[in-house]
C-alpha cells in the first residue's frame, strides 16, 4: 500500500519533465561553443587587439527550441577576485535563435547550423543542434587592466570569466546556465 505514492511521485514528476520542467538533476539543454575556445587578445606597441571569437548554441538532443537573450560576465584575477570593469562594452550580438535537439537525416558541414528540422518531419530523431555562429569575446577593458598587470610584474596570468547565459525555449521556460572561460594573453587570432 506505501508503494502509490511513490509511484504517484514518479509519474507527477515524468509528466512535468515532459512538459519542459527542468529539474536541478535533469540534462542541461544548452552550453555555448567557443572558437577558439579561449578569450583573450595581443598587445604590440601599446595597441591591444581583443581576439574575435565566434560562438554557437549547441542544443542537446531532445532539447526544446530556444533563443539566447542575454549574458552576465563576471572576471576573476589571478587570485580569483572579480575584477569590475564599471560599464562593459559589447561581448556578444545577441538575440540567438537556438534550434531543438533533432535532426532529419541531413549532417550539415562542420561549423554549419542544423537546417530547420521539427518533431514529425521525414526521418527525424533527437540530436545534437547548433545555432547560427555569432560574435562572443571579451571585453576591451578587460584586456587593459590584463595587460597592466602583466606589465606590473605578476608572476602569472590566470585571469577567467564566468559567463552566465539567459535563454527561454519557444513554450517560455527560462533557462540559465554558466560557463567559465580562461582568458589568455598573449592570444593570436586563430587560436
Amino acid at each position: 500500500m506505501k508503494k502509490w505514492p511513490l509511484a504517484s511521485l514518479l509519474t507527477l514528476l515524468l509528466l512535468l519533465t515532459a512538459c519542459g520542467l527542468q529539474l536541478p538533476f535533469s540534462k542541461q539543454y544548452y552550453r555555448v561553443n567557443l572558437s577558439p575556445d579561449q578569450w583573450g587578445f595581443e598587445a604590440n606597441a601599446g595597441t591591444i587587439t581583443v581576439v574575435g571569437n565566434q560562438a554557437q548554441v549547441l542544443s542537446a538532443p531532445g532539447a526544446p527550441e530556444g533563443v539566447l537573450d542575454s549574458v552576465e560576465v563576471t572576471y576573476f584575477d589571478n587570485d580569483g577576485n572579480p575584477v569590475d570593469v564599471n560599464d562593459p562594452g559589447f561581448i556578444a550580438s545577441l538575440p540567438v535563435p537556438i534550434p531543438a535537439g533533432v535532426s532529419c537525416g541531413q549532417t550539415p558541414a562542420s561549423g554549419a547550423s542544423a537546417a530547420s528540422c521539427n518533431m514529425g518531419d521525414a526521418g527525424w530523431k533527437y540530436d545534437w543542434a547548433r545555432s547560427e555562429t555569432f560574435t562572443f569575446s571579451m571585453d576591451g577593458k578587460i584586456a587593459e587592466k590584463m595587460l597592466d598587470a602583466s606589465t606590473s610584474g605578476a608572476p602569472y596570468l590566470n585571469w577567467r570569466a564566468h559567463v552566465v547565459f539567459h535563454a527561454h525555449t519557444l513554450g517560455g521556460q527560462q533557462v540559465s546556465w554558466t560557463q567559465d572561460i580562461k582568458i589568455v594573453f598573449p592570444l593570436k587570432s586563430g587560436g
